[in-house]
């Protein structure tokens, strides 16, 4: 089924390996929020009295958030290198459009492998912080609006390959970097 959107042998391996790294972070994750219990009993006795006993699954969360953010920027380097090589300026720097078209080519190869592997990390980082960790503020609330946007932009980057996507996908990737920044630094 798959060969039949992605023509690229080489991408389709790297999609395979992305999507079972994906199944195995959520299989973790599921793991961590069923024996959140026991995650709490086994910090260690200097962390456990009042001021620094801390929530594990918070933690846990938070280091899937900034994975994923790290994630997202780096799928959408695909987007200066595209505006780098159409520069006019740069019509003069042959050796420099070379390296950088080699770049994007590469960058094109593992852009759908890095985005499912940051999506099974943000899916993470939203379901736990979202189900166990709920506090009504913006930062919370932002996280929310860059999931929704993120899940689209899924949706119609799959859609890219057959180009059914009326750019939709480009337009949402600026989006969802946006809120996500947004989200960041609040």
């Amino acid at each position: 089924m798959i060969s039949n959107w992605i023509k690229n042998k080489s991408e389709r391996k790297l999609i395979y390996i992305a999507l079972v790294i994906a199944v195995i972070i959520f299989f973790l994750a599921t793991s961590k929020t069923i024996h959140r219990t026991d995650l709490s009993m086994n910090i260690g006795q200097h962390i456990q009295h009042g001021l620094h006993e801390k929530d594990p699954l918070k933690f846990y969360a938070k280091d899937k958030g900034s994975l994923g953010r790290l994630g997202v920027f780096a799928a959408f380097i695909l987007f200066p290198l595209y505006f780098l090589i159409r520069l006019k300026k740069l019509k003069d720097y042959k050796e420099l459009k070379r390296f950088l078209s080699k770049l994007l080519k590469w960058c094109k190869l593992v852009h759908v492998p890095i985005a499912l592997i940051t999506f099974a990390l943000v899916t993470v980082h939203s379901v736990i912080m979202t189900f166990f960790e709920w506090k009504t503020d913006a930062v919370y609330v932002s996280g929310v609006i860059t999931y929704l946007l993120l899940l689209p932009l899924g949706i119609f980057g799959f859609l890219r390959y057959k180009r059914k996507d009326k750019n939709w996908h480009y337009y949402l990737s600026f989006a969802v970097v946006i809120s996500m920044l947004i989200h960041t630094f609040i």
